[in-house]
């Protein structure tokens, strides 16, 4: 069993605005736990709302600051800062600052690793949409033009 994991060990999913990087697999945590690190440029949405119902996210932010909208609520996280990102609560997050925002995402179970190692495959949001109903995610594709508007940030 391997207990530590490198840049270049897992994969990562790059993109104009984000770079989302698997620092530690489920498999190595035997299903209790995934670990993303993310890299968040000025300007960057991670995901549009989503809604998750099988795992809960903590975010931590070591650099830059994060908005974050959690239910009903829009906050920021800046540098040391954590959220808890429960599951079945509305959620998405991006880069509010003017500097790369550096944050963890801690996903528990970890039972996304799969969904991640799919985005690359997916043909629109459509199929984005339906790899994420596969896993037990609602994505609101439509509320990335509104977080887009209202604070300046895309996904793309």
């Amino acid at each position: 069993m391997t207990f530590v994991f490198h840049p270049g060990d897992t994969f990562e999913l790059p993109r104009p605005k984000v770079v989302e990087r698997m620092a530690m697999p489920a498999d190595a945590t035997g299903g209790t736990l995934s670990i993303l690190e993310i890299v968040v440029q000025p300007g960057g949405l991670v995901a549009p709302v989503h809604v998750h119902t099988l795992e809960d996210e903590t975010m931590y932010v070591y650099e830059g600051v994060v908005g974050a909208l959690l239910g009903k609520e829009e906050l920021e996280v800046g540098p040391g800062g954590t959220a808890f990102l429960p599951r079945d609560v509305a959620h998405s997050f991006w880069n509010s600052g003017d500097v790369p925002a550096r944050l963890i995402i801690a996903i528990t179970p970890g039972n996304l690793d799969g969904y991640f190692r799919g985005l690359p495959a997916t043909n629109g949001p459509d199929e984005i949409v339906e790899l994420a109903r596969s896993y037990g995610m609602e994505l609101r594709m439509e509320s990335a033009r509104e977080l887009g508007e209202r604070h300046g940030v895309s996904m793309f």
